[in-house]
């Protein structure tokens, strides 16, 4: 089993400060559950408690890259509910028995990624998220576009976790999920979208091809935010889809 580096068998002490960073743009700014978009929106009641970022590591702004992973809706409810409703995956992650040390390719493609740019440091070292913050399944995803459209849209709430992290660079496994509702970035000094790659652009990954779209623009705390938006990870050969990000990620310090 592999664990973070500070982190002992058994115990689960690697500083995640999700909770410290993005529960006030949860509960406070974005009034998430209490807005009028979450109080019409079609999920199910049962699951409708947004999901903070997975991971914000504590050695997130010491980086040149400050990456940001954000993946497709999560499933069920990952971690414990907060009064507010928001849930909070931090006991869920670390640990024997976390997420960061599970197989499935959203995690496990990520984590190799991650250790390949800051080897020991990877979980302390980026950000890990979800583009739409609740879930309407258990199992196989049920996101309708009516959330997708509230969340990522109307609430623009991961592009208010990109802005509160300010982050350099983002990778969205999103590729076939409601990209046209990626295409305005709200965070864009006006004028500065540079389209590095068309939407339908892809590369080949072992013997698929990976959706492949990129650009970057400037912000008010960057002048070059990277974005890609890039197949997910399932069913995409580990070993040629890590390499393929990993090369891309290194390209800001390279």
């Amino acid at each position: 089993m592999r664990y973070p580096p500070s982190e002992t068998k058994g115990t689960n002490s690697m500083p995640n400060l999700t909770l410290l960073t993005f529960a006030p743009l949860f509960e406070q700014h974005l009034a998430l559950l209490k807005n009028p978009t979450c109080q019409t929106c079609n999920v199910d009641p049962e699951l409708k408690h947004p999901l903070l970022p997975w991971i914000a590591g504590s050695h997130f702004h010491k980086t040149e890259e400050r990456i940001i992973f954000v993946g497709k809706p999560h499933r069920g409810i990952p971690g414990k509910i907060r009064p507010s409703g928001i849930i909070d995956p931090t006991e869920k992650i670390f640990g024997p028995e976390g997420l960061w040390n599970v197989n499935w390719p959203y995690w496990s493609y990520t984590r190799e990624i991650a250790e390949n740019l800051y080897e020991i440091d990877a979980a302390e070292s980026i950000c890990l998220s979800n583009l739409i913050k609740c879930t309407n399944t258990y199992d196989s995803d049920a996101t309708t576009r009516e959330m997708a459209v509230g969340c990522i849209k109307n609430l623009g709430v991961i592009w208010k976790e990109i802005e509160t992290i300010k982050a350099r660079t983002v990778v969205f496994y999103t590729y076939s999920l409601y990209p046209e509702l990626l295409q305005e970035i709200p965070c864009a000094l006006p004028g500065s979208v540079r389209e590095i790659t068309p939407y339908e652009h892809s590369v080949p990954c072992r013997n698929k091809m990976l959706g492949w779209w990129e650009r970057t623009c400037d912000t008010a705390w960057c002048n070059n935010l990277r974005l890609l938006v890039v197949g997910h990870p399932e069913r995409m050969g580990r070993a040629e889809y890590v390499q393929i990000l990993s090369n891309w990620l290194r390209k800001r310090s390279g």
